[in-house]
């Protein structure tokens, strides 16, 4: 009875948030991920960093990790496992040519400092 009195009290929020639930997962669903690819984006230059080379799947793990710890609840029903590699796998790809086009990121990502005279 009581989830009957709070849906009867509180029935416009609950509808809100079942519709933006919907239109999340009917986004991802069509490849609507910009969000998700530039928070993995981040992640992945973050353990590049930290972890550097040779590490691919240490990287990786950490990746998964730190993205279902930034996820919401709904979406990690939602976002399968597999969906969350191919992602990253994608993401690493894109990542790869935006830390070789650009030396500020290359420095980032291989902890290196360059000085010029």
């Amino acid at each position: 009875m009581n989830i009957l009195n709070f849906l009867m009290t509180y029935w416009d929020s609950v509808l809100i948030v079942v519709a933006a639930a919907i239109a999340v997962v009917v986004l991802f669903k069509r490849g609507e991920v910009s969000f998700l690819k530039e928070i993995l984006f981040r992640l992945v230059t973050k353990a590049e960093q930290e972890f550097g080379c040779g590490t691919g799947e240490l990287k990786k793990a950490a990746v998964v990790e730190w993205i279902y710890d930034k996820l919401p609840a709904i979406l990690r029903f939602i976002i399968t496992r597999k969906e969350i590699d191919n992602l990253i796998d994608e993401i690493v790809v894109y990542a790869k040519t935006k830390w070789a086009a650009n030396a500020k990121l290359k420095e980032y990502v291989s902890g290196e400092t360059t000085t010029s005279t």
